[in-house]
């Protein structure tokens, strides 16, 4: 009615309060840690069914967990700075009489 005609309104400078930047921050921070948490848990499950399709695996074949026995003995042995346990099955060994047996 008075002959003004507005077309565009443009807000150039926002200045928000220092406390409401420091909550959006937390916000967002938060935000990332909990999508990187179920990133993380995401993975777990992944690497669970994986471990159970392993041992599914080895479990078919006897000889499989030998021979990965003996690729991890390998990998630990090329470092050259480690002391490598290895374990030995009892059943093997001679038994020797107890005391008690005599």
């Amino acid at each position: 009615q008075w002959g003004i005609e507005i077309i565009d309104v443009k807000i150039k400078d926002i200045q928000l309060p220092e406390n409401m930047r420091r909550m959006m921050a937390n916000q967002a921070e938060a935000e990332r840690s909990r999508r990187a948490r179920i990133i993380l848990a995401q993975a777990e499950e992944q690497a669970a069914g994986k471990l159970l399709e392993a041992g599914l695996q080895i479990d078919k074949s006897p000889s499989a967990i030998k021979l990965r026995l003996y690729q991890t003995l390998s990998n630990i042995a090329a470092e050259k700075n480690s002391t490598i346990l290895f374990p030995f099955p009892e059943e093997v060994l001679p038994r020797t009489p107890k005391k008690e047996d005599s």
